[in-house]
């Protein structure tokens, strides 16, 4: 991949272009980015009820498999569905966090991943991020 003069890259693949525009995207304070079909999303975080419900779920995992990471927003590359999803917890193995690349997890070393749907992302969660 070339980057060329201004806002324009040359990227061998179209992942590798939405993979560039997504580490470059700057979101407001207190929002996710997000990569859903190919779209660069930004989503405020969830309301306090969400985040609480996520830290006990978080809790009770880190209890239940302490050897493993359990991890809060880690971002999953997705790149056969041309995302990258901010899950509110990923499970995984220590030795596969430490071989991810520096930004993204591959989908395929989470051992589990939970998103707690709430009523504005619930047709993205309950679909998009289901098949990816």
């Amino acid at each position: 991949m070339d980057v060329l003069d201004g806002d324009y890259i040359h990227a061998e693949t179209e992942w590798d272009e939405l993979l560039w525009l997504w580490q470059r995207t700057e979101a407001p304070k207190g929002c996710r980015v997000e990569l859903v079909d190919g779209i660069v999303t930004v989503a405020p975080l969830a309301r306090v009820s969400h985040q609480s419900l996520v830290a006990h779920v978080h809790r009770r995992l880190c209890a239940a498999v302490p050897t493993w990471g359990v991890h809060q927003w880690c971002p999953v590359a997705v790149p056969s569905r041309l995302g990258i999803y901010l899950p509110d917890i990923t499970v995984v193995p220590e030795e596969e966090l430490h071989a991810a690349e520096e930004r993204c997890l591959p989908a395929a070393a989470a051992a589990l991943v939970v998103e707690i749907a709430s009523r504005a992302t619930a047709r993205v969660d309950r679909t998009v991020k289901v098949h990816a």
